[in-house]
């Protein structure tokens, strides 16, 4: 058990954990099978002992965010005409793709700063922005808040959790993982529970049958 808190102390005051949160945030926003929001939250504790700067935490997690999701939208840019070309040849593929654009032309800020907390929300959202030619600019500051936002929430996450155990890294870092996995359990089940709130219920949104008099 020594041994193990003495190399997580160290790989946690290692000067090189800021490069490797922003290249892993990069990978993340594409692939969003890399756990980059579990080392930001591990960093987030690391600042709670003093090993890193949690200012600098949340500058790094943003700056890979950002960079890794702009990738991301000149990808879609890239596979754009592609996508609408073979949509067209489906009609119920080319009504999905056209819903998309208009989605993101009413609402693309609210899409682009909420589908980051949606597990692999934002690969979809980024890539559908430059799949449908979202306008860059506003891409550009949205995604530049959104990430904020997100590096922001990741890193304060593993430091609240983490501050009542500073004294012991390892259990701070236990503490700031489950506090952060239990906070996201009910956020998702927040959200979960509103969209069924929205659903119709078919049972009563199904037309009655009309009686007639014989």
């Amino acid at each position: 058990m020594e041994l193990v808190r003495l190399v997580t102390e160290a790989a946690l005051a290692s000067p090189w954990l800021l490069a490797v949160i922003v290249a892993m945030a990069v990978v993340d926003a594409l692939l969003p099978v890399v756990p980059s929001e579990a080392l930001i939250i591990a960093a987030g504790v690391a600042a709670v002992t003093g090993e890193q700067n949690l200012v600098a935490v949340i500058g790094a997690a943003a700056l890979g965010s950002f960079v890794g999701e702009c990738a991301g939208y000149l990808i879609g840019r890239g596979i754009g005409p592609a996508v609408r070309t073979r949509f067209a040849a489906d009609g119920r593929r080319a009504e999905h793709y056209d819903r998309a654009a208009r989605l993101l032309d009413r609402r693309g800020g609210t899409v682009l700063l909420t589908a980051r907390f949606v597990p692999a929300g934002r690969t979809v959202a980024t890539l559908a922005s430059g799949a449908t030619a979202y306008p860059w600019p506003r891409f550009l500051g949205f995604t530049a808040a959104g990430s904020v936002l997100s590096a922001s929430w990741s890193a304060v996450l593993g430091f609240v959790g983490g501050a009542a155990f500073a004294h012991d890294t390892v259990t701070a870092l236990v503490v700031g993982f489950l506090f952060a996995s239990a906070v996201g359990l009910v956020l998702e089940g927040v959200r979960r529970w509103r969209a069924a709130s929205r659903t119709p219920d078919p049972v009563a949104t199904a037309p009655r049958p009309v009686l007639t008099a014989r």
